[in-house]
Parts: structure tokens; sequence; C-alpha cells
């Protein structure tokens, strides 16, 4: 087994990767194509945390000339000349701030960073303006066209999501200083653009004639994250050495990396991609964690919940055309585009007759972390009371003690406090409320289930077990009616092939308290 390693988890400079020894995942042959291959100027979608940075710092030394760092990897047979362009780079993700005028300062000074390089022109005072002329002047004192690299540009934007009002400030900021990029075309001999999602009303986007977006081209869907293959070529010995720290065979080890990190794909070729930040973080650590939902996770997230409302039961197997999810981001009417260009939804399948995608949740820690959003939007924003309760029913439900995961459930939503806990007043409110919990916990749950009469309220399966549950909301109504409609509409046929039990389970919710009255549960 070979010794220890570097992971470059949260390294986003290629330089620093390359010289100080990190383990690094050959991407320039991608870096070559991208810059020889696609036009003048390009657009990638991509999740945070997913490599998007390092992409933009790779092209960057790429087009400075840094032939030294690519030594013994693929582009270094392919590239002859290595010219030295002049290359600007903004990191956009630095102008993240909630008040315009302080974006206006970010850029401002890093306009200041490269007119220390290149001069200053006096008569040049709006960001557009000064930007370019510093792309046609870097190009008049080296004599090469200059480069463009935004990286992150939409991070500003994302970032106001429920503030309309400064949301539209930044805009025509980002606006003034992206414009003038449609007509810098003889000075530039590339631009790069990366982010999550795309804004159409931006100039950069409406003005650009000749953008290509490659971020659903099969050609280019490996080109940030790890592939399968790139796993098993790269990190043989990191998986054995973390499954013998973790006291697993290695093929479960395989598995459980499978379970936990793969499952993105970002076109109809259907790539596997793992999560690179999750996987060298659990390879650096020893540890299987989710560390790319703690740390991508934006608190706007919730934000977008609650502008576009939608049924928990249809984040898996969501369909759509492409033109439905791809969308810019002033264009959306639903929660899907969001979901799926931040990575909490990826592509499970695509139909080439109907041209149809197939979205779901990528994976375990996706998984695990959106329910856990979902819970804290839905039922309360108590993160201490919410873990108490995961904590209760994860044990209960270990032991398949279903008895003592509703005891659980009862006195977690009775403790809600009133005005957070109003607006739960039918039945679907509590079968959101069972789904989201039990789902944060890993169990697979299904709600409003259809079969030849009727619909059952939610079906819950472990390992062991099949729990149909029906509940009651109305004040007269008693677990032995939840029960008997269980038996009545044939709730429990659509099971009889399955080897495990399955278990019934009634339940009356009580208007006055806001929680489970009583419940009974028929082995």
């Amino acid at each position: 087994m070979d010794s220890f390693r570097r992971y470059p988890a949260g390294v986003q400079d290629f330089e620093k990767i390359r010289t100080e020894g990190f383990v690094y995942v050959d991407k320039t042959q991608y870096i070559y194509d991208l810059a020889n291959t696609q036009g003048d100027a390009v657009f990638l979608s991509r999740p945070r945390r997913f490599g998007k940075s390092l992409l933009c710092s790779t092209l960057k030394y790429y087009f400075r000339g840094r032939r030294d760092l690519f030594q013994g990897l693929a582009i270094d047979r392919l590239e002859s000349e290595w010219i030295q362009y002049p290359v600007l780079h903004f990191d956009m993700s630095r102008a993240k701030r909630r008040d315009p005028s302080k974006v206006r300062d970010v850029l401002s000074g890093k306009l200041s960073d490269y007119e220390s390089v290149y001069g200053v022109n006096p008569t040049k005072k709006t960001l557009g303006d000064r930007l370019e002329w510093l792309v046609a002047e870097a190009h008049r004192q080296t004599g090469h066209k200059s480069v463009l690299i935004f990286d992150e540009y939409d991070s500003p934007m994302l970032e106001l999501i429920s503030d309309s009002g400064a949301m539209g400030e930044v805009r025509d900021i980002l606006t003034e200083f992206y414009g003038p990029v449609k007509s810098m075309g003889e000075h530039l001999r590339f631009v790069f653009i990366t982010g999550i999602t795309k804004f159409s009303q931006m100039s950069i986007f409406s003005s650009i004639n000749n953008l290509t977006n490659i971020s659903m081209e099969r050609r280019w869907e490996g080109i940030c994250g790890i592939t399968a293959q790139e796993l098993v070529d790269n990190f043989q010995p990191d998986v054995e050495r973390l499954a013998h720290d973790n006291g697993m065979i290695v093929d479960a080890m395989w598995s459980a990396l499978r379970d936990m990190y793969d499952g993105y794909h970002f076109s109809r070729g259907l790539t596997d991609i793992y999560n690179p930040f999750s996987l060298l973080n659990a390879f650096r650590s020893g540890e299987l964690q989710d560390k790319w939902f703690d740390s991508a996770t934006p608190s706007s997230l919730i934000d977008v919940l609650r502008f576009y409302p939608f049924r928990i039961q249809s984040l898996d197997n969501v369909e759509l055309f492409a033109s439905d999810f791809d969308i810019p981001f002033d264009n959306f009417n639903t929660v899907y585009p969001i979901l799926y260009q931040s990575g909490y939804l990826t592509i499970k399948d695509y139909d080439g007759d109907l041209k149809l995608f197939t979205l779901g949740i990528p994976n375990r820690e996706v998984h695990n972390g959106l329910y856990k959003v979902l819970l804290a939007h839905y039922v309360s924003t108590d993160v201490t009371s919410n873990s108490s309760l995961l904590v209760h029913v994860v044990r209960a439900m270990r032991r398949d003690d279903i008895d003592a995961a509703m005891a659980a459930v009862q006195s977690y939503l009775a403790a809600l406090p009133y005005d957070g806990n109003s607006g739960r007043r039918n039945e679907l409110d509590y079968e959101r409320d069972l789904r989201i919990i039990f789902e944060c916990i890993g169990i697979e749950v299904d709600t409003e289930v259809r079969n030849a009469t009727g619909r059952c309220d939610v079906v819950m399966k472990t390992a062991q077990r099949i729990y149909v549950l029906e509940l009651k909301i109305d004040d007269t109504a008693t677990v032995a009616d939840a029960l008997a409609q269980i038996d009545e509409k044939h709730y429990l046929i659509p099971y009889w092939n399955d080897p495990r039990p399955v278990v019934k389970v009634g339940a009356v919710l009580d208007r006055t308290s806001r929680t489970i009255r009583e419940w009974k549960t028929v082995f």
C-alpha cells in the first residue's frame, strides 16, 4: 500500500497542487480541447465545490505558458507553442456581498490590481470601461490577445435571491461590468465563464453572440469531478487504505463510496461522476462524511424553497425536457432548475426518442442533507431539537421498533411552538412531515401511494419490514377506522410478493395539539 498522500480537498490553485505534492487527476486533455476547439467564449455550469475554480486556475496557468507545471501531463504532449498570453482572472465569489456597493468595491479593487500591471486610463470611469481598456492595453503591451476568466460569475446574484431590490442593483452593476465583453473580440484570445446558473437578462449572455454553453454536452461531462474510471485509475490504494481504517472489505468500501458520493450525471451520456470535494475529504480524514452538503449548501436554498413550493414526493423520478431545467434563473417557475443546477438533483436517465430527462437525488450524502434542510424549512428551524429527534428515530428504526419511532415523532411535534406549527392542519401536512423525518435517516418513504381501489397515506420500507401507515385527522376517527381502511382498500396487496413482512400502522392526528394523538401497529 502506498505511503500517505496529500489530497487537494478545497485546494483551488493548480500551481499549489503541482508544486506541493498533491494528488492530481489529469484533466489537461480537457483543457487543451477547451482552449483550442470550442470557439472564443465558453460557459460551464456545475454545482459548488465541483472543481470549477481549479479548472479556471489550470486554464490560467496554461494560457500564461507555464509549461513547467504541466510536465508529464496529457497536455504536455499536445501543446508545442506555450504562448504567454495576458490573463485577467476574476473570482466572482469574492464579490458575494449583501450590500451592492460592496460588490462594486470588490470589482473595482480587482481591476485596480490589473491596472497596477498594465496602467491606468483616468478617462475610463465605469467598471466595464476599465475592463475593456485593460483587455486592449494588455494586448498592445504584450503583443498577444487577452484571456478573460470569470469564475462563479453568478455568486453575487445568488446571494440575493430573497432581496429583489438589492438583486436588481447588483444585476445592473454586473451588467455594467460584463457588458463590454461583446465588443472586445479583436483583443480576446479566449473567454471562460463558470457558474451555477445563468441569468437571461444579464448582458454577458444576451450580448455575447458566440458564447458556447457546454454544460450539458456529452463530450465535457467529466471535465469537473472525478469519473468512476478516474477513481479506479488514480485512487485504488486510497480506497484500500480507507477500507482498512474502517474495518471493511475493499469491495464493501467501493460500494459505500458509490452510495455516498457517486451518481452525478451532467449529460445524456450518463457518465458516473463522483463529488470530488467529499471524496477527497474521505481519503484525507479516513471517514465517509457529508462534507459537500455541509460546505456547499447556500443559505439561499431555503429562500428558493419559499419562492417555488413543490411536493416532497416528486423529488425522485422527475421527468422534464432540457428546456424545463437547463434554463436561466430569472425564467424559473418551479424549484427543479435550481435544484438541478445546484447539484441537489441530477440526471438519472434519458429517453432519446422523447428527448426526456429523468432527474433524481444523486446519492446518499445529498439525500440526507437535503432532507435535513427540508426538515428545517417545513417542520422546525430548531436544529438541536431536529437532531435529537433524528437520533431517537434512527435508534428506534435500527431495532425496527416503529412504536418507539412514532412516540419520538409524537413528542417532537407536540413540543413545536404554536406559531411555527399553526399551518399543520391536514393529513397532507403530516404525510409530508413523516416523509421528511424518516427520509432524513435513510429510510425509503413514499406518500399518497395509489392502487386500484384507493390511496395509501404513507409507505416506509426498511431492510427487514414494510410499514403501511394510514392517517386520520377527523375528530371522531379512531385507530380502528384507520386500520380498517388499510384492509378495505387493499393497501397491502402490492407487497404480497415482497419477502419482508408488512406491518399496518393506524394513527389519529389531533387538530388542537397538532401532533399524533394515538396509533396502533398490527404485525
